[in-house]
Formats: structure tokens, sequence, C-alpha cells
């Protein structure tokens, strides 16, 4: 994996805002999960294939957008595309999505949680108190570990793992998006 400089990182910061808005989606993901418990299993699928879906539009867009400004913009690029792609694919299959439900969101998790310690490392040179964003690369990390360990316990299991873990997510892109827009000014 090509790691970014802290050049190209300061090139790519006016573009926080998208981090912001992805940030925003996940957390309201999150509270709808938490607000709606019964109907949340049926259409979990549905909503995190949205939600994959929409990040991964925002994702592509940002690695898009600053392209001649990042080294290395190709992985943030796949990382969208591989988000479109999954998500896609679970809004057309929903009845297989809901069976197989906490691998595809376990393992997207642990995916996201180790992209988000990554990035907190590569930009603690630039910010201060960086270690609350490395916390919430490992708190999505964990949620995601444990809704591959625990699958079976239960649909409130599934529900409560997938909403802390949403919020986590969206947490940490809105307080990435926060420290850019600081360091940008």
């Amino acid at each position: 994996m090509i790691k970014p400089t802290t050049d190209t990182i300061k090139k790519g910061i006016g573009y926080w805002w998208l981090y912001l808005l992805t940030g925003l989606v996940l957390v309201g993901i999150g509270i709808w999960v938490f607000i709606s418990p019964a109907e949340a299993y049926v259409s979990l699928s549905i909503i995190f294939a949205w939600g994959m879906l929409i990040t991964g539009m925002l994702e592509t867009a940002f690695s898009i957008s600053a392209r001649k400004l990042i080294d290395g913009w190709g992985w943030t690029l796949a990382g969208g595309i591989l988000d479109v792609v999954i998500g896609t694919y679970l809004l057309s299959y929903p009845l297989v999505t809901m069976q197989v439900l906490p691998f595809i969101l376990g393992f997207w998790l642990l995916f996201r949680g180790f992209s988000a310690i990554g990035l907190s490392l590569h930009i603690k040179s630039l910010t201060k108190n960086w270690g609350w964003l490395l916390l919430l690369g490992i708190f999505i990390s964990f949620f995601g570990f444990m809704i591959l360990i625990f699958p079976a316990i239960g649909v409130l299991n599934i529900i409560l793992w997938t909403a802390l873990s949403f919020i986590a997510a969206g947490i940490f892109r809105i307080v990435l998006a926060f420290k850019l827009k600081k360091i940008a000014t």
C-alpha cells in the first residue's frame, strides 16, 4: 500500500467536506437502526447497501477530485469503487444479503476500521489530538470483529453492533473532516 506523504495529504485537504457528508450519512444510518430495531434487520440489507453505495460514490468523488494532488489516490478510489460494487450487488439480492449480512458487514467494517487507523497515523504530524481518530478506527475494527465472532447471537446483537459501527465510522469521518478543514485554514 502506498502511504501518502504529509505534502500529499495537505494538497487534498480542500475536499474535507466530502468526508463530512460521508460521516453524516453513516451517523444517520446508525441512529435509524437504533430507533427502528424491529424493522432494522429486515431492511438492514437495503439500508446497508444504500449506505455502502452512497459512501462509495462520495469516496470515489473525493479520490477523483484530488487525484492530481494526492499520491496513492488510487487506493481511495479502489475502496470507493469496491463500496459501489458491493452496495449495488447487495441492492440486487436483498434476500441473499440478509443471510450473509453479518459476514459482509463484519469484513467491510474491518476494512474501514483498518483504513481509519492507517489514515489517523498518517495525519498525526498535521494535527493535535489525532489519537481520537486512531481510537475511533480501533472501535470500528472492534465492532466489525465482534459482528464476525458473534453473528448467531441474534438479531438484536447484529442491530446493536451495526448501529454502533455506523455511528463510530460516521463520527470518525466527521472529526477527520473538521481536522482537515482546520489544517486548510
